[in-house]
């Protein structure tokens, strides 16, 4: 990969020439669409449900880790690898060079730094923008310090950098004739995504952890409210939807959602799905679940108290479904996925032997 745009495989040049597809909304050729994060569960996601469709899309993934397994499983699959860092903006600009759509994701608990995940997020927007990308999808979030009033830094900063995208849009749109702007819609063409909890933490940050031979904790400080949830994997088919008619999604803000769920029923749930085990509930407080020894305990227990509010977190089962009718239940999702919850339990049960 050689020059400042990568280059892609024939079978895109076939498709445009067969006249396959449908246009961004119409697919005369495929779109290229550069996705962050396609080495982690979301942009992994979002990367794999594109690369399903080579007739309607090329897809970059960006990545500091070129060599890694992962980014050689997605050019497996057809991903042309761009190695960039969100603290380069000239890395960003040659990323994003002639491409369509953008899918950005941000990450905070790399270095745990609100600030400078606002910045990367902001490095993005402005190189998108300064490449002529025309559709830029965000994984954003509400303003969680304003609506509970104690900060939590990993979805606050996110929502920052909604607010940023929307300042651009306004600054976007004021230019230009008025020819260009119905084109563009209103200045900066953005949807923005605001998530659930994953179905894929239970075997990653939220695991199960042995209270007793055979006994295990879920321990979401739930209290008594109600959690929007769904696989990070059905994410990746509503971003492919979207893509598909951009036009409709045009300045909107989607909360998706596939299940709703007490911690009573995602007890019930993980009891169905494991005879060998029990699973229950311990009821920690959100004001306990702050006090541990570990970092990013207080912003998590702020996330929490955030989903348990219930009333500012606005996510839709049917707009979801919409988009991905196949989105999966929690109870769907584990007849195909507790060998993962398994395996994540024997292995930290194997660690704590070592």
């Amino acid at each position: 990969m050689s020059g400042d745009t990568p280059e892609f495989t024939d079978i895109f040049t076939i498709s445009s020439a067969m006249g396959c597809g449908s246009s961004m909304d119409s697919f005369d050729e495929p779109k290229t669409v550069v996705v962050f994060g396609a080495t982690g569960l979301l942009g992994g996601s979002v990367a794999r449900a594109l690369l399903n469709d080579p007739f309607k899309f090329r897809v970059r993934c960006v990545t500091r880790r070129t060599n890694s397994d992962k980014a050689r499983e997605l050019a497996e699959l057809g991903a042309v690898i761009v190695n960039a860092n969100l603290d380069d903006t000239k890395s960003l600009e040659k990323a994003l060079a002639n491409a369509d759509a953008m899918f950005l994701t941000t990450h905070f608990w790399e270095e745990k730094n609100k600030q400078k995940e606002i910045v990367q997020g902001l490095n993005a927007i402005d190189a998108a923008v300064s490449c002529g990308v025309s559709h830029i999808i965000f994984n954003g979030s509400e303003n969680v310090k304003k609506i509970i009033g104690r900060d939590c830094n990993h979805l606050d900063s996110k929502f920052s950098i909604e607010e940023y995208i929307r300042e651009v849009d306004t600054e976007e749109g004021e230019g230009g004739s008025p020819a260009e702007n119905e084109e563009k819609i209103v200045g900066l063409n953005y949807t923005i995504l605001r998530l659930p909890f994953w179905y894929e933490n239970f075997y990653t940050v939220f695991k199960p952890y042995k209270l007793k031979y055979g006994v295990y904790a879920l321990a979401l400080p739930m209290e008594d409210g109600i959690l929007d949830c769904m696989a990070v994997e059905d994410v990746g088919e509503c971003v492919y939807d979207i893509l598909c008619k951009p036009k409709l999604y045009y300045g909107k803000t989607l909360g998706l959602s596939a299940d709703r769920l007490s911690m009573s029923n995602i007890v019930d749930i993980f009891n169905k799905h494991f005879d060998t085990m029990k699973f229950k509930d311990p009821k920690i407080k959100i004001r306990d679940y702050e006090n541990f020894k570990f970092a990013g305990s207080k912003d998590l227990a702020a996330m929490f108290e955030f989903y348990r509010d219930g009333t500012s977190m606005v996510r839709d089962i049917k707009a979801t479904k919409k988009l991905n009718s196949r989105a999966k239940t929690l109870d769907k999702w584990m007849d195909e996925n507790k060998d993962y919850i398994e395996g994540a339990i024997r292995e930290d049960e194997e660690d704590g032997q070592t």
